[in-house]
């Protein structure tokens, strides 16, 4: 059977709006097609440029049966040409048309956190690695929208921007140290949202009088300071972790609270890790417009950190993304977007019991679970 997959496969669908940077005279190849390559080279095991042309190339007849690539495969400078020049932010307009077409509604905790492409820097050429900041619905699994930073200090920047295009009503957003600014928290409340934001030094005063405040809780009963206390402990490959979680709403000692938002409760989390014989204690504090249980508080937090192995685990282990060294242009931020839209749509399968790796390879053995994947029925 013939049939036009841009059209059939949803997220194919969602790029066809996407602005094309090259000249006219110079378009060999529909837009269509080296999207399409780009995509379903790495859906089926190719994580660079030139791995994912040699793929298509073997083949090329199950491209054109599909109406794509009717004047061949485009070559992998072609390719990589394309993606350098194309518009990031449009790139990641269209990610995010797909994403509210397959999911209707986002709850829960939303986690954002950045990722640096160590090898995406250039010495020579004096610029820095690509760094990406990632919005991530933990309970979903799925990638909801990612923006590139300049460096890691631009999470600042770049986050408030990031929620702009996220539904958050109704969902819990999550952020480290980096986010706990009064206009991030300013900006979740405003959309509805709610905030559970890492507390650290860059907010000094309120770090102080938070740390101050549960130094003098843990030395009581939580009861007697008038707080929510919880007591979690986990045991894996001989490492055993305590986490104490301490949580007060009774906010009216605290000194300008009105510049925060929704603000309604600190957290405390003492973590006790015993490991080979040594035991290291830790302490975090945390700042949310909720007002909730010491035990929900820990789940959210623990959501949180998922990010690192649902997400950013499999896009340096599975998908290589640290040693791409894809540099010029826009090519390392456009090239991440879609190694995540690949990770959505294998994630998003339950037909199969496999991990991503061996579900990516199916889809290069099997045309039909590809077509599924893409979601083509």
């Amino acid at each position: 059977m013939t049939f036009n997959l841009a059209a059939d496969a949803p997220l194919l669908k969602a790029f066809a709006s996407l602005p094309d940077p090259r000249k006219s005279r110079n378009q060999i190849f529909p837009l269509m097609d080296i999207v399409a390559v780009a995509i379903i080279g790495i859906l089926c095991s190719a994580n660079d440029w030139v791995s994912i042309v040699r793929w298509a190339n073997a083949y090329e007849q199950w491209f054109q049966s599909v109406g794509l690539c009717l004047s061949g495969v485009p070559s992998h400078d072609t390719i990589g040409r394309f993606f350098r020049l194309v518009d990031p932010k449009a790139f990641e307009g269209c990610f995010a048309l797909w994403m509210h077409s397959v999911v209707e509604k986002i709850q829960g905790v939303i986690a954002i956190d950045g990722k640096t492409i160590c090898n995406s820097g250039d010495e020579f050429a004096d610029t820095k690695p690509t760094h990406i900041v990632t919005a991530f619905a933990a309970e979903n699994d799925i990638i909801l929208g990612q923006l590139r930073t300049a460096e890691k200090s631009n999470e600042i920047t770049a986050i408030p921007e990031l929620l702009q295009i996220l539904k958050l009503k109704g969902c819990i957003i999550t952020i480290d140290a980096m986010g706990c600014q009064t206009a991030i928290a300013g900006a979740i409340y405003d959309q509805k949202g709610d905030y559970v934001l890492g507390l650290k030094g860059n907010q000094a005063t309120l770090h102080d009088e938070a740390m101050n405040f549960f130094d003098q809780v843990i030395e009581v009963e939580a009861e007697e300071a008038g707080c929510s206390y919880a007591k979690t402990t986990e045991k894996d490959h001989g490492r055993i972790e305590e986490r104490a979680i301490w949580v007060t709403s009774d906010l009216e000692w605290l000194g300008n609270i009105e510049a925060w938002k929704g603000l309604k409760s600190l957290i405390c989390i003492r973590s006790t890790r015993h490991e080979k014989g040594k035991t290291t204690i830790e302490k975090r504090y945390y700042i949310s417009s909720l007002k909730t249980t010491a035990e929900r508080f820990g789940q959210i937090i623990r959501l949180h950190w998922g990010i690192e192995n649902k997400l950013h685990w499999h896009l340096d282990v599975t998908f290589n993304e640290d040693k791409s060294k894809i540099r010029a242009g826009h090519g390392a931020e456009n090239f991440s977007l879609l190694k995540r839209c690949v990770l959505n749509l294998v994630k998003a399968d339950t037909t199969e019991k496999a991990s991503v790796r061996l579900k990516r390879m199916m889809a290069g053995w099997d045309p039909a679970y590809r077509l599924r994947l893409l979601g083509v029925k």
